[in-house]
């Protein structure tokens, strides 16, 4: 698989396993140090993020629907991608409500395992502000 590949796979993965709530092998998807920007709070390293991730997610079934990621190759071993996304919630009369909708802004990084992993990830909802140090969305 080339790097392209990889991490297309590694953004997909992070919807696929957080809404199956297998959150020991989502948390492998970060680097050790990784920092992640949610929802008003810094989150930082795999296990902080595990714990606090893992204690926001409802009993209710839960989808993430994530649009087309744009990827910048930065180096050989980092990668920058930003990824539209939707949240949608099972609602008590069988419907589906959207609970949140943001752009993912990454930073990746190729490991030492040859994995590619979230390096950074902050949630930037429409309106708000970008977080000092996040890079901001791409040009054409």
């Amino acid at each position: 698989m080339n790097d392209l590949e990889a991490i297309r796979r590694l953004l997909a993965l992070y919807a696929l396993l957080l809404d199956a709530k297998r959150l020991p092998e989502w948390g492998e998807l970060f680097t050790e140090d990784a920092v992640f920007l949610v929802f008003g709070r810094t989150l930082r390293g795999r296990a902080e993020i595990v714990s606090a991730v893992g204690s926001m997610q409802p009993k209710e079934a839960l989808k993430h629907a994530v649009l087309q990621p744009v990827i910048d190759r930065v180096d050989v071993d980092r990668a920058r991608a930003w990824s539209d996304f939707s949240v949608m919630l099972a609602a008590p009369d069988g419907g589906v409500r959207t609970t949140n909708f943001a752009t993912y802004h990454d930073r990746l990084r190729k490991c030492d395992d040859g994995r590619w992993r979230i390096a950074q990830r902050a949630i930037v909802a429409p309106g708000d502000e970008l977080p000092p140090g996040v890079d901001a969305l791409p040009s054409a």
